[in-house]
């Protein structure tokens, strides 16, 4: 966990650096840093569809029903709020990008690790328009009551921080695409092109990862060096 904390920091630090750059981040040519869809992964076939270790299967449409996710592990977390499972309105089910391990997806926030009083607080931001988000958020934070929020960000609080993916270093790195939910997704043609000052952050396994599998992992390229810069910046300062 400290291993991942280490390299992404100082590779968010480097991307908003001045240093060399390659071509395709010159100039105010920023798109790569943002999740603008410009791919898709094909459609799944018809049928139940499963995952390693769960004894449950569901409909591709039930997977992609952002107001009632796939729950693949109930076993591993308490029971949850309404609000986490089933959305309502505007308001989509927590559990669907954030999933029900709370790790989330590389394009949504992870929820473990935090106090009730911090979630609470960026939802009331999120609600004020204290805080924007250019994709749901905020309408999402305007649809639920302080009950439902103060139930989920208590739930969420709860579980157990664990690291939900590794950091590795790579002075090249596949090329990709942003596709269905926002997700970074490997170019199905393979090839790579070089990382520059980016965070390329990838699913471990892309078919787990569209199922919503909590347990499928993600993997963050960074620049060559940058955990051990990470590192010194977590350790001393600077």
């Amino acid at each position: 966990m400290r291993r991942l904390v280490w390299g992404l920091v100082v590779a968010t630090l480097a991307s908003l650096s001045i240093g060399a750059q390659q071509p395709q981040q010159t100039g105010k040519d920023l798109s790569w840093a943002f999740q603008v869809i410009n791919g898709k992964l094909p459609p799944e076939e018809p049928g139940p569809k499963s995952v390693p270790g769960s004894s449950k299967t569901y409909a591709p449409e039930e997977i992609e029903n952002l107001s009632s996710p796939p729950d693949w592990f109930p076993d591993q977390h308490p029971p949850a709020p309404a609000i986490v499972v089933k959305g309502h309105g505007g308001a989509l089910a927590c559990g669907s990008c954030h999933l029900m391990s709370g790790l989330g997806h590389p394009e949504s926030a992870g929820m473990t690790g935090f106090t009730a009083g911090y979630i609470i607080q960026q939802m009331e931001d999120f609600k004020t328009g204290a805080r924007k988000d250019a994709a749901r958020m905020n309408a999402i934070a305007k649809e639920l009551s302080d009950e439902e929020i103060r139930q989920a960000s208590e739930w969420f609080a709860s579980l157990k921080p664990v690291s939900g993916g590794k950091v590795m270093e790579a002075a090249m790195v596949p090329q990709t695409f942003v596709g269905q939910g926002r997700m970074r997704f490997v170019q199905p043609g393979g090839g790579q092109e070089p990382i520059g000052n980016r965070i390329i952050t990838v699913p471990e396994d892309q078919e787990r990862a569209r199922r919503r599998d909590p347990n499928s992992g993600i993997t963050s390229y960074v620049p060559v060096g940058r955990i051990a810069r990470g590192k010194a910046l977590a350790e001393k300062g600077g």
